[in-house]
This record gives structure tokens, sequence and C-alpha cells, in this order.
């Protein structure tokens, strides 16, 4: 049988997007596919919006506090309290999917010779309207080592394309640290996960999904901040890591 795989949309104020982003999720060519919706406390139509998707199509959808600015943890973990796949995605409000994007990911991971636990992929970027802004996004590096080191330098992984399995859940891995980093959090997890001895593979492939340039998303937001969250994590963990050699 084929894996079970989770979709999960956290969404924040994303009217213009929302409707687009939940009928990709949902019009994958992928069988075994669950779809989950938590809206962020939306103060447009957002809601309105999905809730009005639930009337036609089978999905879960839920609400969870807007706590933390630029942030995904309180809708994410909302959704990981009731999930049930084998992996689990997190898929931008503002965002879309190609229909084979899960079929690919599927086939990657089965395809591959090891135990993948995490993985990230290239992403096609459009711009607010939806056009495509030509190139794609991805990122070098050959194995952990090389991974962690990179990461003291820079976020090496594309934050929409990754993927989890239920076993890094399980094992309480799959937890962002946003009353901390806010946006961050993100890079925050990869540090915490190549400490723990997870590889996030790398597939510099394009699997089909769409990531989305605006002036509202949270990316452009944390480049705001007063605070260089990137420069605390990376000294953080290259004080950590070099205590231990």
């Amino acid at each position: 049988m084929k894996p079970k795989f989770t979709i999960i949309i956290p969404c924040y104020n994303a009217e213009g997007y929302i409707e687009k982003c939940v009928r990709s999720a949902l019009d994958q060519d992928y069988e075994n596919c669950e779809v989950i919706v938590i809206d962020n406390d939306s103060g447009d139509d957002s809601y309105e919006i999905v809730e009005a998707l639930q009337e036609k199509y089978d999905f879960h959808l839920d609400t969870a506090q807007n706590l933390y600015p630029f942030s995904w943890s309180e809708p994410v973990e909302k959704a990981l309290e009731v999930f049930t796949g084998d992996y689990f995605t997190i898929l931008g409000a503002d965002d879309y999917l190609s229909p084979d994007y899960v079929s690919n990911v599927v086939k990657y991971i089965q395809d591959s010779d090891e135990d993948i636990d995490c993985l990230q992929s290239a992403l096609k970027t459009v711009d607010k309207a939806g056009e495509l802004q030509g190139g794609e996004l991805s990122n070098d590096y050959t194995n952990l080592d090389d991974l962690k080191q990179k990461l003291l330098d820079r976020c090496v992984v594309t934050t929409p394309s990754v993927v989890f399995s239920r076993n890094l859940f399980r094992k309480g891995l799959t937890k962002w640290d946003s009353e901390n980093y806010l946006g961050a959090a993100d890079y925050a997890l990869y540090f915490s996960l190549v400490d723990a001895g997870v590889h996030i593979h790398l597939n510099k492939d394009w699997l089909g999904y769409y990531y989305r340039w605006h002036e509202a998303q949270a990316t452009w937001g944390m480049q705001q901040q007063p605070v260089n969250y990137d420069f605390m994590l990376q000294n953080k963990w290259r004080q950590k890591w070099e205590n231990e050699n």
C-alpha cells in the first residue's frame, strides 16, 4: 500500500490566494492524500472562502490562535494533533502545487536507496499575479556534514518544499520554536534536525511546488525585524558544535 501523505495549509490573511492553494492540494493525482487547513486568526475572508470549499470537498478545517508574528507554528501544531499521514508537508496559503507534486515526492522517497525522513526539492517562483518569474530555487550540499557546515552561513533549505516523516514527529523532532525565533523558527528547526543526525535529503529537481513572491508574505516581514534571528541562530549553533569538538 502506498504511504499516506498529509498536506497542511496554515492560513493567515490570504484571501487572494487561498482558494487556488487549497484546490491545488485537493486536486493531487495521488489517491492516498489528506488535506488539513488551519486558519490562524485571519482578519480577512480567508476562513469563509475555505469554509465554502468544504461544502464541496472533503478536508479538515479548523482554527488556531495567532500568537507569534510571521510564524506558522500555531496552526501547524494544531494540524499535527490530527494528521494521519506517513509523511507531511506544509503548503503556504499563497503558494500552490502541480497535480503530480505528491506523486513525485512519494516516488522519490520510494525509489531512494536510503531511508528518507526529511527532504527538500526545488521551487518555481511566481509573482503576485501568479506569473512565472523564471529559474528555480534550489540549494547545494552533498551530505549531512556538508549541510551542517553550510547552515552556519545561511539557510540552505527551501522551507516550502520540505517533507517530514511521521517517524520524526513520533520522536518529537518536528517542533517550531516561534516564541524565540518568530518566522526564523524553520531555520532553527533545521539546526535541531541536523544536530540529531537527521539528513535533509536534497533533490535539486522541481517536483511541482510553485512559490509566490509578494510584499505581504512572512519572509518580507522578517527582513524588516530589528533582530537578526539568522545571525543569532548561526552563533548559537557554531558555539555549541565547536564546544563539542
